[in-house]
């Protein structure tokens, strides 16, 4: 990979770190980090973060429900920057 090993390694730690349990559990962190993936588009992270929520207990719904949120998010974000942009334009 291109990324130096002790990067790679201290980026493990910290991941370690992020997924255990702590305030949170298992299940809840790989749903967020399945909305965070889409979010993020990236493929290969959903797919990742799906298993591991699949693992950690969730259910179909509950990772339906997780990405209904994180698809809300991005479309709500992307009319509350651009509805100012267009309402702008109509006026010109």
């Amino acid at each position: 990979m291109f990324i130096p090993d002790e990067i790679n390694e201290l980026y493990a730690k910290f991941a370690d770190a992020v997924y255990r349990p702590n305030v949170l559990d298992g299940k809840i962190k790989e749903l967020i980090a399945l909305s965070d993936s889409v979010m993020a588009d990236c493929v290969p992270c959903i797919e990742y973060h799906y298993r591991r929520a699949v693992k950690a207990g969730a259910s179909k719904e509950e990772i339906a429900e997780a990405l209904a949120i994180a698809m809300s998010v991005s479309a709500g974000s992307k009319q509350a920057k651009y509805t100012p942009v267009v309402d702008r334009l109509e006026k010109e």
